[in-house]
């Protein structure tokens, strides 16, 4: 893997197509899965350096990675600071600068105090900015949007009633996509966790809520999947067949509504052997394998294809 892929990738898609609001997964592999961790790791620090939220995880990490609400999961950050970002850009769109607000004071209290402003006037425009943000966006789940809006009135000092600390963890926990009782998050007026079904739809909120907060996108790199292939001590295998086809239809349903999606870029990283095995590997599952195959072999390698060989790649430059 030499550095004009990553230089390439950067290029076109951090600095060009996605942050143009298109969405792209692509596929990555090698031999060892050096080159491949080398890669995500330089892309993961180029999209750092040009306003992504970036997310790296490596597959043996994660519990159960065939779930795709447990991907969701591991690249959920620090959901407070994306709160924080977007309250500021609340604060400048009704004409302050947020630097001006005292650490310890909420924006609605600080700004009618120095210019004697109506409480419950500010109060009701900030919450007209946050549902127009948030309820009128189409790329934000509904819950996601309700859970936001109160972190974010509570933050700006917008509700009538401070939340306390216990419901603030409880609403934190529901977006981290946490095991919460339902009759607890009942009374903020959600009624759905985050699932296997709709992480893709929080995946989607995610994005939007970062870019709310002024960064440009989001971009997740997923490492090691080889480990879809692996074997316990006792010789069983880590992942059933049905887990690893659970997997690779969420990857076939994830390529197939990339277009629905806006400002992401995913990666997916893994040795050659997932792609070869024709019993347990991507070969396995014609539905994503048809999609993802090499459809043209040629003597130059093609880096806008969704699946990269990085050994090839290093044989070409060479």
């Amino acid at each position: 893997m030499g550095p004009s892929l990553v230089e390439f990738l950067t290029r076109e898609y951090l600095e060009g197509y996605i942050k143009a609001g298109g969405s792209k997964i692509k596929l990555v592999m090698d031999d060892d899965g050096e080159g491949v961790t080398r890669l995500l790791q330089a892309l993961c620090d180029a999209a750092a350096a040009r306003g992504y939220l970036v997310g790296y995880l490596h597959a043996a990490a994660v519990a159960k990675i065939n779930l795709f609400s447990n991907v969701y999961q591991a690249v959920v950050l620090d959901l407070p600071a994306l709160v924080a970002d977007y309250c500021r850009r609340v604060v400048k769109a009704c004409g302050y600068e947020a630097g001006e607000v005292p650490a310890e004071t909420d924006f609605v209290a600080w700004a009618c105090e120095r210019d004697g402003r109506v409480p419950e006037v500010l109060r009701r425009t900030v919450q007209e900015r946050l549902e127009r943000d948030l309820f009128r966006n189409r790329f934000i789940n509904r819950s996601f949007a309700t859970v936001i809006l109160q972190l974010a009135a509570d933050l700006l000092g917008a509700r009538d009633k401070k939340l306390a600390g216990a419901d603030k963890e409880i609403l934190y926990a529901w977006l981290r996509g946490e095991e919460v009782l339902l009759r607890d998050i009942r009374r903020f007026h959600v009624f759905t966790r985050v699932d296997r079904y709709n992480a893709r739809l929080m995946l989607r909120s995610l994005v939007e809520l970062a870019r709310l907060g002024g960064r440009t996108g989001l971009f997740v790199a997923v490492d090691g999947l080889e480990v879809l292939l692996a074997k316990k001590e006792t010789g069983r295998p880590l992942y059933s067949k049905a887990a690893r086809d659970e997997f690779y239809e969420s990857v076939r349903q994830l390529i197939d509504g990339i277009d629905a999606l806006s400002f992401l870029m995913i990666m997916l990283g893994f040795r050659r052997e997932l792609a070869e095995d024709e019993y347990k590997g991507l070969h396995s599952y014609e539905a994503l394998w048809l999609r993802i195959q090499h459809e043209v072999a040629g003597s130059r390698v093609n880096f806008f294809r969704d699946f990269l060989d990085l050994d090839a790649v290093a044989t070409a430059a060479g």
